[in-house]
């Protein structure tokens, strides 16, 4: 029985609002364009989360990385032709840390220079990474082509390097990589490998504070030692600038992720002891981790809130219009009333209505976010991950407001006076 009724309801309400159709659609807009903005918002924060925290998670939430700093004091000069510095970590302050902090798994060398790079008349310049044996696998660098660094090169101390598909494709050559050869600072490197393609995008990298890395260029540690050293010289306007760092980077490997933090004071400390100066940064990607998940939660209550201010615009206008429609309604309500309908009856109906219209309103915003996310992914390159949960929520919220600003209309619909609703013109 009450099946039945619940359908005739139904039905009333769709011819209802069948009998004005430009103004139902209009009425619409605002949780179609609601619903569209809380998916979209959604996808775009997931994506960006996603690629921040793989991007991180790439550096190792078990690892910590020390870089060299130049800080502005340390610069004096050595003679009347130039300047000479020497800061950063040094050979003892990897073999201390070894030595003293128990909690380390491993700890790899990093020597990083700037070199022109020529391959015929093309020229580019590069970052050059003298890395040890490991230094791929703990960083996730998979290898695209060719083979990766290994054991022997250490070893041998052979001039082979490794490669990114950016840096060969901005090389302009159609031949086959593997096996070209490279000057790099005026020495000659074999390629025999070519790394993935970076995906670090523009957004992803401002987050993260990183340059690109397409133009890294891997060799042997031991390699990058003998042939380039711990001095680097500049000439500038006439005179010549030089510093000396032993290590340009260390990369401390933890036992567990427990273990991260206390392990970064204890280097810390360390680090303290032997230099006066602060010439080196700790970088702790678990940190960073962290701190992004905590930004990227203020991040998507913020876009939540913009996006249900529209929903909130579009359910105040679907209480407004259904007012209106009371208005218009009203000898209608007294003759239903008239024939038997019950306060209840009445308030169902137009509750059916404005339900009708969220729900409805919340697909096509729902269709239209859909349609916008994947322009925005195409236009801009951004990342975007649409979960199903996100239209379920987004048509639960629109109907949910369709039954909230729906209330009041169907409430005084209901308790209109059959005969004063009668007598109505």
């Amino acid at each position: 029985m009450w099946i039945e009724r619940a359908v005739e309801i139904l039905v009333l309400g769709l011819r209802s609002l069948m009998r004005n159709k430009l103004r139902s659609f209009l009425t619409m807009l605002g949780m179609i364009f609601g619903v569209g903005s809380v998916i979209t918002m959604l996808a775009v924060g997931a994506g960006a989360r996603h690629e921040i925290l793989a991007r991180i998670q790439e550096l190792g939430v078990r690892n910590l990385i020390v870089n060299s700093v130049k800080p502005p004091e340390t610069t004096k000069p050595a003679s009347e032709e130039g300047w000479f510095d020497v800061y950063g970590l040094t050979f003892e302050d990897a073999d201390y840390v070894l030595a003293t902090i128990p909690t380390v798994e491993r700890l790899l060398r990093v020597n990083k220079v700037r070199k022109r790079v020529w391959h015929g008349s093309k020229r580019l310049e590069c970052a050059v990474l003298g890395v040890e044996p490991g230094h791929l696998e703990m960083f996730r660098l998979e290898v695209d082509r060719g083979r990766p660094l290994t054991d022997t090169d250490a070893e041998t101390e052979a001039k082979v390097c490794l490669v990114r598909r950016d840096f060969v494709r901005q090389l302009e050559t159609i031949d086959d990589p593997i096996g070209m050869w490279l000057q790099i600072g005026g020495f000659p490197f074999q390629i025999v490998g070519v790394l993935a393609a970076e995906e670090f995008r523009s957004h992803t990298r401002k987050a993260l504070a990183i340059d690109s890395r397409g133009q890294e260029v891997y060799v042997p540690y031991s390699t990058s030692m003998r042939t380039f050293g711990t001095v680097t010289a500049i000439e500038r306007g006439g005179t010549r600038e030089s510093s000396q760092v032993d290590l340009d980077q260390m990369i401390v490997s933890v036992d567990s992720a427990e273990a991260v933090f206390p392990t970064a004071q204890m280097l810390s400390a360390l680090l303290e002891c032997f230099h006066e100066t602060r010439d080196y940064e700790i970088v702790v990607p678990l940190e960073l981790l962290q701190q992004s998940e905590e930004t990227q939660k203020v991040f998507n209550f913020v876009m939540i809130l913009i996006a249900s201010i529209s929903l909130l615009v579009g359910g105040i206008g679907i209480a407004n219009i259904m007012l209106a429609t009371i208005t218009e309604r009203t000898k209608e309500i007294g003759v239903r009333r008239a024939l038997g309908a019950r306060r209840r009856d009445i308030m169902l109906q137009f509750l059916t209505e404005t339900t009708v219209l969220a729900a409805v309103g919340g697909l096509f915003g729902s269709v239209i976010g859909l349609v916008g996310i994947q322009g925005i992914v195409r236009w801009t390159e951004w990342e975007a991950i649409v979960e199903p949960h996100y239209v379920l929520v987004s048509l639960l919220i629109s109907c949910t407001v369709g039954v909230v600003f729906g209330v009041f209309p169907a409430r005084r619909a209901a308790l209109m006076d059959p005969i004063a609703a009668l007598r109505y013109e």
